[in-house]
């Protein structure tokens, strides 16, 4: 019987020590993938009469990207934008450079939803935007939405259409909705854009205006 706890004892405390990393791990994946994902959303974009809706995103603070094994400071940062029709089609995706403090505006008319994947412009859907550093596949700077690290800083703010109200069309406007960024949503994310880029021969990918006042 003492043999046997002698040999358990050791495999035990190796299963223990495997569980603890995987916590504290998984803690961290939960820290890092918190504060990146915002949704939000758009309507009335073909309406006839209706004013375009405008996505506004700024960076907050000066992100520290890890990757390959070394840390890089950067005044950059890139929100990667996925446009979803309200079937959950993805229209258009695009990453788009931001400095700190800096304000990009993008029309969701022209700039998200001028060259959709299947030529069909939705008149509504969901917007939503996930905080990405410049490492991708090994590449510093560069904005690539189907591969990239998930790092905090980007907030962002969507003016709405409402139906119209006699002669004229209501405007709000909210700041996206923070989530929690799973592993999944964001490999559904990169793949959907990953297999935009790949079959829509140009098509499917927004653009990206500078931070110049509009």
């Amino acid at each position: 019987m003492k043999n046997i706890v002698r040999h358990i004892l050791p495999a035990l405390t190796v299963v223990l020590a495997i569980v603890m990393a995987a916590g504290a791990s998984f803690a961290q994946v939960q820290q890092q993938d918190d504060d990146v994902f915002s949704t939000n959303y758009f309507s009335n974009n073909t309406t006839p009469g209706a004013p375009p809706a405008t996505l506004r995103f700024t960076e907050h603070g000066v992100p520290v990207l890890v990757g390959l094994g070394q840390q890089y400071s950067a005044t950059e940062e890139c929100a990667m934008i996925y446009v979803y029709a309200a079937d959950q089609q993805l229209a258009e995706c695009c990453g788009c450079p931001v400095s700190t403090n800096g304000l990009v505006h993008e029309s969701v008319q022209k700039d998200l939803l001028g060259n959709t994947l299947t030529r069909v412009v939705p008149n509504e859907g969901v917007i939503q935007i996930v905080s990405g550093g410049y490492i991708s596949a090994g590449n510093f700077g560069i904005c690539d939405p189907t591969d990239f690290e998930p790092t905090p800083e980007i907030d962002s703010w969507v003016t709405h259409v409402q139906n119209k109200v006699g002669a004229s069309f209501p405007i709000t406007e909210s700041r996206g909705d923070e989530e929690l960024l799973s592993a999944d949503e964001l490999s559904t994310l990169e793949s959907d854009c990953y297999g935009a880029q790949r079959l829509g021969s140009g098509f499917g990918v927004c653009s990206c205006n500078t931070e110049a006042p509009k």
